[in-house]
């Protein structure tokens, strides 16, 4: 049977003469109307959330104070300390599983401190791509074993970091066509994977923040490498970029309608809007008040119609 849902008794209310009292009745049965547990709930999760980032931002400010009064050997010591013992807490406690994901996400922002300190006390370059890409190395195995979705959002900002960081100071000479590429094949990797996994009962998640968030970083990229390869006249990835988003635009479409997402609905044709004006203006010769003016009437119509298309969907 299906789940009763704000939207469903809010359809048949619209279509019956169903009283008031009895829809006020149903929402607080099927738990739609948040109760004291849920605000409990949210408040322990909350307050638990505040508490680990209040401990790892008083370890960086306690290192931070005293740095030029403490042994090396201290440093390494402590930072080690915290870090064996936050992650014996996150493995070993009774604790429930949030609780668990809360002192994991710790030991990984814990590893990071570890390493920049390392970095500090040695000159081993801490603010160079590799201690990202050391630090990534080491959380790894904890995000995929934890399946928590802020631990995998805090990867692939290291990843996608790493990888920023390695161009500015290593592969200078890589085209920007061909870094923002990879950059969206990266994010739309993380994206399809969380949805394939999500898919088969693998992640159990009634969240769906983080293939968001990993669609909007890849979308992102692909828009600008698209914008950018019109104004270069397709010299640097020969329409690359335009292949990668019929192929990836047309799935996520597919993924949006299959999936009843509003997400994917909006997002793609909000990046071919931008990508067709500025064509538009790239057109712009003789006449470029014109070109320019027809541009904006052609975002302001397509998104007036896309909002109609999306306000039809989802009253279906």
């Amino acid at each position: 049977m299906q789940k009763i849902t704000r939207d469903l008794i809010y359809t048949i209310a619209r279509h019956s003469n169903w009283r008031g009292e009895s829809i006020a009745h149903w929402l607080r049965k099927e738990k739609v109307y948040t109760g004291t547990e849920d605000w409990i709930k949210f408040l322990q999760l909350f307050l638990l959330g505040l508490g680990g980032s209040f401990i790892v931002a008083g370890v960086v400010f306690f290192f931070a104070y005293n740095w030029a009064d403490m042994h090396k050997f201290f440093k390494l010591g402590l930072l080690e300390f915290l870090l064996l013992i936050v992650t014996l807490a996150a493995v070993f406690s009774n604790r429930s599983k949030e609780v668990k994901n809360v002192l994991l996400t710790a030991s990984v922002m814990l590893t990071g401190v570890l390493f920049a300190v390392f970095g500090q006390i040695y000159q081993t370059g801490a603010n160079a791509y590799d201690f990202f890409l050391g630090w990534t190395m080491s959380v790894v195995l904890w995000v995929v074993v934890s399946r928590f979705q802020p631990l995998w959002l805090i990867l692939l900002v290291l990843i996608n970091t790493t990888f920023i960081l390695y161009i500015n100071q290593v592969a200078t000479n890589m085209p920007f066509n061909y870094v923002v590429n990879i950059l969206f094949g990266i994010n739309a990797a993380a994206a399809i994977v969380w949805e394939v996994l999500h898919a088969r009962n693998i992640i159990r998640s009634s969240h769906k923040r983080f293939p968001r968030v990993m669609a909007l970083a890849a979308v992102v990229p692909l828009t600008m490498s698209m914008v950018v390869a019109i104004y270069d006249n397709f010299r640097v990835d020969y329409g690359l970029c335009f292949i990668l988003a019929a192929i990836t635009y047309s799935a996520g479409i597919w993924h949006g309608l299959r999936t009843r997402d509003l997400f994917y609905l909006s997002v793609i044709p909000f990046s071919l809007i931008i990508v067709v004006a500025a064509g538009i203006v790239r057109l712009a010769g003789s006449d470029p008040v014109g070109v320019f003016l027809f541009a904006c009437l052609f975002v302001i119509g397509s998104i007036t119609l896309l909002i109609r298309n999306i306000i039809q969907i989802n009253r279906k």
